[in-house]
This record gives C-alpha cells, structure tokens and sequence, in this order.
C-alpha cells in the first residue's frame, strides 16, 4: 500500500489516556513480534503439505467482479451500537490501551463480528467495512470505534518499538532511501507486498485520497501451492530459517539488530495451518547494516523475486 495524498484538515489532538496500568491488559502487555522463531519448533520442508485446499486459497477473478462476497457495509443500527459503546468506553475515562469486548459491548453485532473473524483465520482471509462515519465522530471516537471493533476480532500488539499499539500510515517527510533505519509506512513510497507480525491487520481511513492509498492483497496460500509446483526449490530455501530480518532500528536491550527467520511457517500440533512471516524491504535493509551477511543475502535475493512474482 502506498501513503495516500490527501487534502489537509487541520484536526485537533485527543488525550487518549496515559502510561496504561499493566492490569488493563487482558493477556499482560504484548510486543510486536520482532523476535526471532523458536528454531527446535520449526517444521523442515517434507512436513509442509503437498498442496493447500480450501477457502483460503484464492484468485482475483474469485472476488473481483463479486463485491458482495468481501463488503459489508454498516447499517443504521450497527452504527447506533458502534457510538454507544464508543461514547460511553469514553465517558468512563478509559486508556485506549485497555479496551475489552467486556467494556466495549456489542450485544447485536457480536454474533456478526464473531462470523468475520472466522472467515478472517479459515476462509478468505479479507473484509471491507464501508460507512464507518470518521468525518462525523472525529479522530479520538473513530480510534475507540476502530480498536471497539478490533477487541472482537482478535487481542491487539504493539506495533513499532515505542509500543504504539494503534498507528498511522502518513508521509512525515522520513527518507524511505534509509531503510536500515526507517519504517515504509511513514513515508510516501510504495510498500510492496508483504505479511505483518500481527494474524489480522486492520487498516482505517480518516481521509479519502487525492492520490494514491490503493491496497493490493494476495492468498499466500495461492502463493505457496504455485512455488510448491513450479518451483520447490525456491520454497524449500524460503523455509529455511535463513532470512535475516532487519529490526529498523527498534533494538531492545541485549538484542541483536535483525532476526533470523524464516518466511514459510507450519503449526505445530493437528491440522496445523502454513502461514507467511514476509517483509522485502527489511530483509534488504541489511545492505547497510550487516556487511558480513552480505553474501547469504545475495544467494537469497532470487527466491525473493521468485515469491514476489508467484
């Protein structure tokens, strides 16, 4: 997805709340995944499947022209329950940080989020949510709504190493050039495809664009059965925990400056699912960074435009 364009408005900043208390959370305070993988839980190659079936994988031509299958558009009602539970989780002076679906009820369309998040993890694995009024509610209710809605999905994470649990996609003027030390999405270059750390990421617009903003999504299952035929050799080095994965800059005390990783994963247990952890612009920000990995790099970089054009 690329920054958008947008007409400037000039709206005021909320107090969303402060440091949180660690008793707000759940589950205790959940970091953004920058970890390397446990390596003695990794499946090797001949344990992946042969080949993935089902909803979750798909083509373009499936929903291109089929809007009804991934658009749900809030109605009147869903919208009344949306303000009220925004209204009142503000009212009780609440950090954003510790919203719950117990705080935020949706008695009525709990039962219609419920089903989404299911075709979220097992099915297509895409919606989009029309008519969410941002222009009417502002940016703090809208943020409330957004996360609200969020809780009944899945349990947030940080998502960058100041914690930032709900962030924004905007041009600040970084040099996208320095990727060994700036975040992709804060300039207005093109992101290519990649996976988040996250199971479900949910994107917000506050404002529609004058200029670009487009997102473009894929079935990595659809990605994986195309390597799996035509090039195996390809996926095998991509599950190999070989990929060294740049941290931006965003280095805890006593951690090393990347992560080695792979970019195919298999759960453990029954039935376990394949799942992608895939970023090309923080594996190639090591150029800078770590000239000794130089050369297992480089062997990589086929297999990496080998994934991009699957």
């Amino acid at each position: 997805m690329t920054p958008a364009l947008t007409e400037w408005r000039s709206i005021p900043s909320h107090d969303i709340g402060g440091p949180p208390s660690e008793s707000l959370f759940p589950d205790g305070i959940r970091t953004s995944g920058q970890h390397p993988p446990l390596y003695d839980k990794l499946h090797p190659f001949d344990d992946f499947p042969e080949e993935i079936s089902g909803p979750t994988v798909w083509r373009r031509e499936d929903y291109i022209d089929n809007p009804e299958r991934w658009v749900h558009e809030f109605d009147p009602e869903e919208i009344r329950e949306l303000s009220n539970a925004a209204d009142d989780f503000i009212t009780a002076a609440i950090p954003l940080t510790g919203i719950t679906k117990e705080n935020f009820p949706l008695p009525h369309m709990s039962n219609l989020l419920e089903s989404i998040r299911t075709e979220l993890l097992n099915g297509k694995g895409f919606v989009l949510f029309k008519g969410f009024p941002v222009d009417l509610w502002g940016n703090h209710k809208s943020a409330v709504a957004y996360m609200g809605i969020g809780t009944y999905l899945g349990y947030f994470v940080s998502q960058n190493g100041k914690g930032h649990v709900l962030g924004h996609v905007k041009d600040l003027g970084d040099d996208a050039k320095q990727i060994d030390k700036v975040r992709i999405y804060r300039t207005n270059a093109r992101q290519y495809f990649h996976a988040d750390d996250g199971d479900i990421v949910g994107l917000l617009c506050i404002a529609r664009a004058l200029k670009g903003g487009e997102s473009d999504i894929v079935s990595s299952h659809h990605v994986y059965n195309v390597l799996r035929r035509e090039r195996p050799d390809v996926l095998r080095t991509l599950i190999e925990p070989n990929w060294y994965i740049d941290r931006k800059g965003e280095v805890s005390k006593g951690e090393e400056p990347y992560i080695r990783t792979s970019v195919f994963y298999l759960e453990n247990g029954d039935n376990g699912r394949v799942y992608t952890k895939y970023g090309p612009v923080a594996t190639h920000g090591l150029d800078p960074l770590l000239i000794v990995l130089d050369g297992i790099r480089i062997i990589f970089v086929p297999s990496l435009d080998s994934l991009i054009k699957a």
